[in-house]
């Protein structure tokens, strides 16, 4: 009979909390977001049919259980670390430059890399989270993540999704305030991503009159939404930064209108460079993680799910 085991992913989130005594802690050691550890630690207590963490308004504190869990657990992680660390030192481990947009590596990427690294041990990735673009011919980066317009030079692009638009905030944004519509925003905060001109281009594509599109704060990359997930006012997201946050309850769609981005999500790399093995791998992987993300934006929403696209496209 197989080892019956919870998700690796899940172990690693629960070990990290206990041995930190924090959610937020153990998401800044793993990379994750804070929603992501919840929602790990919760899956995991579903699976043992145990509660592991009781929540208090001040944070979490281990119950009996969660406490001798991790009792055994930790030691455990260091034995699988010090074992990988020998394995890597001597196996033929090719490692894979990735270059990618903060946003996208903080809210979609690393949550998702140990289903990677567990269908290909052999592939070590290296995760540059940088809005500029690599230099590929350098050998800065073998592959690169991006959000535009796909016109970059000396880039191939293959396209991976479009980007679906619509405005998010936190549930408590909403207490008291029944059938909320567009026009209503003009009683909140609006959030801007440094694209101001998302709200302008949402609120004339729903037909909304009445609000001013550029009043608000201000943030770079991804923080606009991390202010609505902190209940500041309305974001706009998309299906990629904000399906996770949606299904763990931190976010709320509150409108039913999307606005189809004229920018969309890019696979890159070097023009005219041969797609290594890891390359490919990375790809095809990526593809399925999108596709993933799209099917669960669409059963939250009644949607069909975004194409995903496969061909490089020259820039």
């Amino acid at each position: 009979m197989g080892r019956r085991l919870p998700s690796l992913n899940a172990l690693k989130a629960f070990e990290a909390a206990a041995r930190l005594e924090s959610f937020t802690d153990a998401a800044a050691e793993l990379f994750v977001t804070h929603a992501a550890v919840s929602r790990h630690v919760r899956d995991l207590e579903e699976w043992l049919g145990t509660e592991l963490f009781r929540r208090t308004g001040r944070g979490v504190e281990l119950t009996e259980a969660g406490r001798r869990y991790a009792l055994r657990l930790t030691p455990l992680f260091d034995e699988l670390a010090d074992a990988t660390r020998e394995a890597a030192a001597v196996g033929d481990v090719r490692q894979l430059k990735v270059t990618v947009e903060p946003s996208i590596a903080s809210r979609w990427l690393v949550p998702r890399l140990g289903r990677f690294n567990e269908l290909h041990p052999d592939i070590e990735l290296a995760i540059d989270p940088t809005s500029r673009l690599a230099d590929f011919r350098s050998g800065e980066a073998d592959v690169g993540i991006r959000y535009g317009a796909g016109t970059w030079g000396d880039v191939e692009a293959a396209k991976l999704t479009d980007a679906m638009i619509f405005p998010v905030c936190a549930p408590k944004l909403l207490t008291g305030r029944d059938a909320l519509k567009p026009p209503d925003l003009a009683d909140f905060n609006l959030l801007h991503e440094s694209r101001k001109q998302w709200w302008a281009d949402w609120l004339a594509a729903a037909g909304v009159s009445g609000v001013e599109d550029w009043r608000g704060t201000v943030f770079q990359n991804h923080l606009a939404i991390e202010a609505a997930e902190a209940g500041q006012g309305f974001a706009l997201a998309d299906q990629v930064l904000a399906t996770d946050s949606l299904l763990d309850g931190w976010l709320v769609r509150p409108f039913g209108f999307d606005m189809k981005d004229h920018w969309h999500y890019w696979i890159v790399r070097g023009k005219g460079q041969k797609e290594t093995p890891p390359v490919r791998a990375f790809r095809e992987w990526l593809m399925g993680e999108i596709a993933d993300t799209n099917r669960k934006f669409a059963q939250l929403t009644g949607q069909k799910p975004a194409a995903v696209a496969a061909r490089p496209v020259s820039s």
